[in-house]
């Protein structure tokens, strides 16, 4: 057995080398053979150059120019030769024991294994709810046998660049019958998410990638027994509450378990901003968003017809 833990990495000078100390200070990881492929997406810091002087033999895949999340998995998974694949965002790392814990909850019956994800100050991120441990929809950290990732029209699909590619992907895993596996006491740390911030070019692609959803999933609605946030009614939450000005986006900034009251006093507050300027910019990416769409149709019905017929 051999495991290939991939790693997309953008501008992540900040928590690079944690998130790679702690896989090589990870217990019993000796007892296997391993690899580590780092995508660098363009970045423009020197993070790649961090990495590079401190760890000179991990496998380094460096894109001309950023391609987003969903290429950079999909080259790491090409370049990799691992039975299992363990995919780590790079503003996240291990506990000592969870790649080990991962890889023991990996049975014969279970394709997915994901583990709890913490932020640095203790706040959970990820699964949250009951709903959300019975099938993950977030990449931050995961881990899929390679032969059940073949089940799949397609690894990450490209479309999307940045933003609901994960959402997609699982839901796909369970359209193939992918069965999935939360482990509690596997843990991962995730860091804390910065204050005001622009999240101006996260609400466009937020908005298009849902529109490019919904009309990939149409068919197959009804047959999709997990969150689908590829709805009508999500793209309508999406521009109230980008009129608003409210990142809904970022967990870290709110409890994500409070109440429907305390939900809109939230909004009201003008706190945890997508933008810092003018709020108004949320119609103008809305129609930039569609526009976007409209000029891509025929690639996008060309792609929905494979994954149709895929899933038929």
């Amino acid at each position: 057995m051999k495991l290939s833990i991939i790693i997309p990495n953008h501008n992540g000078i900040d928590t690079i080398l944690k998130n790679i100390d702690s896989i090589y200070n990870s217990n019993n990881l000796n007892k296997i053979d391993y690899e580590i492929i780092i995508i660098d997406d363009a970045s423009i810091d020197n993070s790649i150059d961090l990495v590079e002087k401190k760890y000179p033999t991990i496998k380094l895949i460096k894109n001309e120019k950023n391609m987003g999340a969903s290429y950079n998995r999909n080259i790491g998974i090409k370049n990799s030769n691992g039975d299992l694949l363990l995919f780590l965002d790079n503003d996240t790392w291990f506990n000592k024991n969870t790649i080990w814990t991962i890889i023991k909850s990996m049975t014969n019956n279970i394709d997915i294994v994901f583990p709890k994800i913490l932020f640095e100050d203790g706040k959970i991120f990820y699964p949250l709810f009951e709903s959300e441990k019975k099938y993950p929809l977030i990449s931050a950290c995961f881990m899929i046998k390679r032969n059940s990732l073949e089940k799949l029209d397609e690894y990450f699909d490209e479309f999307y660049g940045t933003y609901l590619e994960d959402y997609d992907f699982f839901i796909r895993c369970s359209l193939a019958k992918l069965n999935a596996k939360y482990v509690d006491e596997a843990r991962a740390i995730h860091a804390n998410k910065n204050a005001n911030v622009d999240y101006s070019k996260r609400y466009f692609l937020e908005i298009k990638n849902t529109l490019y959803g919904i009309k990939k999933f149409k068919r197959q609605s009804k047959k999709i027994k997990i969150s689908n946030p590829f709805t009508k009614s999500t793209l309508k939450k999406e521009l109230i509450l980008g009129i608003f000005n409210f990142a809904w986006f970022n967990w870290y900034a709110y409890d994500r378990n409070i109440s429907k009251i305390q939900k809109i006093k939230l909004v009201f507050s003008k706190k945890n901003k997508i933008f810092l300027k003018n709020r108004l910019l949320a119609i103008k990416l809305r129609f930039k968003a569609h526009k976007y769409i409209l000029q891509n149709n025929k690639q996008i019905k060309i792609k929905i017809k494979k994954f149709n017929d895929f899933y038929q």
